[in-house]
């Protein structure tokens, strides 16, 4: 059994430290995940990208008027789309197996990749319905928010009107991140608990409640952190390597333990707030497999 002391206290430097010992336990393992991971999501995204122009192409046989389009311009939605519908694909596989490992590693001291795979494959749909409802959601009360703050702004027109504009794009972005903070640990909830896409997301609701605010300082900790370790190691690797075939390789290297790091958080700050919220030790998480 794990001994993973420090659970009872939820705090920005506690977690991300937390996370961080979590993810050096079996290293190899979860950078391997992230490197397949992102060998996964271009593979697909190509395949997605190509099918999405072929069928482009054909449309223009069929209907002549699209011949007006640039087919350069479709090939970069096309690569945008592919990219897009590939990465929600690969990340809930490979998030959930990542996420199911923590919690055997957290457990018993020790995770099979096999059976963490296992997991993960019978969570697959759920996770990618849940990111679809969340995306949706988030993006609608976004763009809601600017419709109505443009349409007042012009109404009210001169400096008014660009202060009211400017204060709606404020707050459409406040409200994006509330949603994406109160949503942060659904694909954990998910995975460890068997949920459906609306109860994940009810249950990421609720166990964020009162603690949003440290997570929001964790994620904007750890993203000023990675992105100066990215950029710095991007100049060095640039540098050095170019950015040739050799380039791209230490490029994906060197990038896989901040990308694991950030995959691994959601999972350790989801086991932090059920130890906090609801008085869980590690010993009785083995209960949900039971």
């Amino acid at each position: 059994m794990s001994d993973f002391g420090g659970f009872s206290e939820f705090g920005v430097g506690s977690v991300i430290g937390r996370a961080w010992t979590v993810m050096w336990r079996k290293p190899l393992a979860f950078f391997g995940i992230t490197l397949l991971s992102s060998f996964v999501s271009v593979v697909i995204g190509s395949l997605l990208a190509a099918i999405l122009l072929a069928l482009f192409a054909l449309l223009n046989i069929l209907f002549f008027s699209l011949y007006m389009v640039d087919i350069g311009d479709i090939s970069i939605i096309t690569a945008v789309i592919g990219g897009g519908i590939s990465f929600i694909i690969a990340s809930a596989i490979f998030q959930g197996a990542l996420t199911y490992a923590i919690f055997m590693l957290l457990l018993h001291g020790q995770a099979s990749m096999g059976e963490a795979f296992k997991r993960s494959a019978g969570r697959v749909l759920t996770i990618i319905l849940a990111s679809i409802i969340m995306s949706l959601a988030t993006g609608f009360i976004f763009i809601v928010i600017i419709i109505l703050g443009s349409f007042l702004g012009v109404a009210v027109s001169g400096g008014l009107g660009a202060f009211i504009i400017v204060v709606a794009v404020i707050a459409a972005i406040v409200f994006g991140v509330i949603f994406i903070v109160k949503w942060s640990v659904f694909a954990p909830a998910c995975v460890v608990e068997g949920t459906g896409p609306m109860t994940s997301l009810g249950r990421s609701s609720d166990l964020t409640k009162g603690y949003r605010g440290k997570i929001l300082g964790i994620f904007i900790l750890v993203g000023i952190l990675v992105g100066i370790f990215s950029a710095i190691a991007g100049f060095f690797n640039n540098l050095i390597f170019g950015i040739g075939v050799m380039g791209r390789i230490v490029s994906a290297i060197v990038s896989a333990p901040p990308l694991t790091f950030l995959s691994v958080l959601p999972a350790v700050i989801y086991f932090s707030l059920r130890v906090v919220k609801e008085n869980l030790a590690p010993d009785s998480l083995a209960d949900i497999f039971d």
